[in-house]
């Protein structure tokens, strides 16, 4: 995506004060007539904005001919999810991610390790079936064993140890591939939404299916994370919790440009250069 100024602001930002207590948020920060509310308020007026971004992008996608497809508008909900997931990771180190918070139950980081898993699995049947449907060939419905290096360009050891390896390596690679998957199956014309795929359930469902079930089974998991961190005594304060909703702002920008990625591309570089400067004002509020 084209949003990596846009990218950096909200990220230092979450950096800043994602260890925030509350009381940190008393501190007195104003935007024009609004000063009662501290540096919370700061939260929210990047909120506001990221949203107000939002629709101004989908806005000029729209009058520019280009409106979102439908494979499109489902990626963009698989990209909140994805948003959602790094937003409950902010600030959980490796020592933590490795904790189990009870017998029986998954670490953090074996959580992150099956949802990367499953990601790729879910792209390689989807883009099997897509580039199947795509040649009309006769190659067999069920993605062959030796088909799935080829696909993802990487061979399963090789997966396998980065599954298995160092959190900020296994949480910079799902970020990676994420965006892969969103680039590379941006191009789904409603006509191919339609089209079979086989996986382990033994019988077709359709590409929508494979698509929306990128969005669902991060979402299942993301509950599981909320719940092992809560178990772990690593509930959100109010600081963390402003900021899944600042993700969720920024991810809707984001999913506004998938497939016409070029968009609305002064507006994202004028929002980072505000948000920036806030972050100034509010990291000489806070030293």
């Amino acid at each position: 995506m084209s949003t990596t100024d846009l990218a950096r602001a909200v990220e230092r930002f979450a950096a800043l004060t994602q260890g925030l207590p509350d009381s940190a948020l008393e501190r007195h920060w104003a935007w024009g007539a609004y000063d009662e509310e501290g540096v919370r308020f700061a939260f929210f007026r990047t909120y506001e904005e990221l949203r107000e971004l939002a629709t101004k992008t989908a806005a000029e996608r729209l009058a520019q001919g280009r409106p979102a497809t439908e494979a499109q508008r489902i990626l963009a909900q698989y990209h909140e999810a994805h948003r959602d997931l790094q937003a409950a990771l902010l600030g959980l180190d490796a020592e933590d991610a490795d904790r189990v918070p009870a017998e029986g139950e998954w670490p953090v980081r074996r959580v992150v390790a099956h949802i990367t898993g499953a990601d790729l699995g879910f792209y390689g049947v989807t883009r099997y079936a897509l580039d199947r449907h795509r040649s009309g060939d006769d190659r067999p419905a069920e993605i062959p064993d030796e088909a799935w290096d080829e696909i993802l360009g990487q061979d399963e050891a090789t997966i396998d140890a980065i599954l298995d390896g160092p959190w900020a390596e296994l949480v910079a690679y799902h970020e990676a591939f994420h965006q892969r998957v969103l680039r590379e199956l941006a191009d789904l014309s409603e006509e191919e939404l339609a089209a079979p795929s086989t996986y382990w359930e033994g019988y077709p469902l359709s590409l929508r299916f494979r698509l929306h079930r990128f969005d669902s089974h991060l979402r299942q998991h993301t509950v599981q994370i909320d719940k092992t961190l809560s178990c772990l005594g690593l509930v959100p304060g109010e600081a963390k919790r402003l900021l899944r909703l600042i993700y969720a702002g920024w991810a809707e920008v984001e999913g506004a440009v998938i497939g016409a990625w070029d968009v609305g591309a002064d507006l994202r570089r004028e929002a980072a250069a505000t948000l920036a400067a806030r972050t100034e004002e509010v990291a000489a509020i806070l030293a």
